[in-house]
């Protein structure tokens, strides 16, 4: 499943996610943000994985683990949610 969406994603919520993660290529990184930040151009991930001279191949890669964890991040705050609306009672 898919957690990012091109073109709609913020600057602090990538930067967050990548925090993450142990994607640290500069050119990986500004590829990512031109397919997924909104103050950015949301490029086709071919057209940003040319646009940074990387393998696409590695775009891939790096965006299939960014999802994992944004995964994880959206299973963890609902695991959060539920336990402070449990809390409030």
């Amino acid at each position: 499943m898919r957690y990012l969406i091109q073109g709609g994603e913020s600057e602090l919520r990538l930067t967050t996610l990548l925090g993450f993660t142990d994607i640290r290529s500069k050119p990986t990184i500004q590829a990512l943000k031109d397919h997924l930040q909104s103050n950015h151009l949301g490029l086709p991930d071919t057209r940003a994985a040319i646009r940074n001279g990387i393998e696409l191949s590695n775009f891939s890669r790096a965006l299939k683990r960014l999802n994992e964890v944004a995964e994880q991040y959206e299973v963890l705050k609902a695991y959060e949610l539920q336990h402070l609306k449990s809390a409030k009672r």
